[in-house]
């Protein structure tokens, strides 16, 4: 199988939260110093860009702003060289920490720390068998889906019965509005000529019971 490989941006420009402070002993770190280090701290942005390689997804972060007052060191104390940190598996959390550099007087000052989390990949994305059902939210590229293939087809059958379901409903529905309606419709197409027998009928109910009046000498 021919390998395909490519990256799709799912975060771009997220601000970095400043968190926790730890003391260094350099005396030249200066607050001053600190607070500087802080405000370039939040001018760092990331994005997570995803590869695909064959069955294979992982995540990239990607870093950006990053001066070199800073390093970037994750949660197992491994130093992370450059401004990306790779293969990061799908559904996982990762904590990165910002650290000033050997570049300044603060070098080991924890200046921030942020946690990441990697979106899931739903392996049946894009598939043939969520083809046409896309809206259906195990279908859904970031789904959590960990279903077998007989599991997720059973699911996907019943979310069909449902919709076929739905559609019945609302065809019942439109049939009796329309019923409704066509009664309605009729007596607006024949109003005038309903009413025009009406009015005869009320005239002619009105001259029989004039001539039945007359008739027996009375008056009305």
């Amino acid at each position: 199988m021919r390998k395909l490989i490519y990256t799709l941006l799912l975060f771009t420009f997220i601000p970095i939260d400043v968190g926790a402070i730890h003391e260094v002993i350099d005396s030249r770190c200066t607050n001053s110093l600190k607070m500087s280090l802080r405000e370039e701290a939040q001018e760092v942005v990331y994005r997570l860009s995803k590869t695909i390689n064959d069955d294979d997804v992982s995540y990239t972060l990607y870093f950006y702003n990053l001066t070199e007052n800073m390093q970037l060191i994750g949660p197992d104390e491994q130093i992370y060289y450059g401004s990306k940190v790779e293969n990061l598996k799908p559904g996982t959390t990762f904590v990165i920490n910002f650290y000033a550099s050997d570049k300044t007087y603060c070098a080991g000052y924890k200046i921030a720390s942020k946690i990441i989390k990697v979106p899931y990949y739903n392996p049946y994305f894009g598939s043939e068998l969520c083809r046409g059902y896309e809206n259906y939210s195990l279908c859904k590229e970031d789904a959590n889906v960990s279903l077998t293939e007989d599991e997720f087809i059973k699911k996907l059958d019943d979310y069909k019965e449902s919709l076929k379901e739905k559609e019945e409903d609302e065809t019942n529905d439109k049939i009796v509005i329309e019923d409704s309606f066509s009664i309605y419709d009729l007596f607006m197409s024949y109003r005038s000529y309903i009413l025009g027998i009406l009015v005869i009928i009320l005239i002619a109910l009105i001259i029989i019971e004039i001539s039945k009046h007359k008739k027996n000498g009375g008056i009305l």
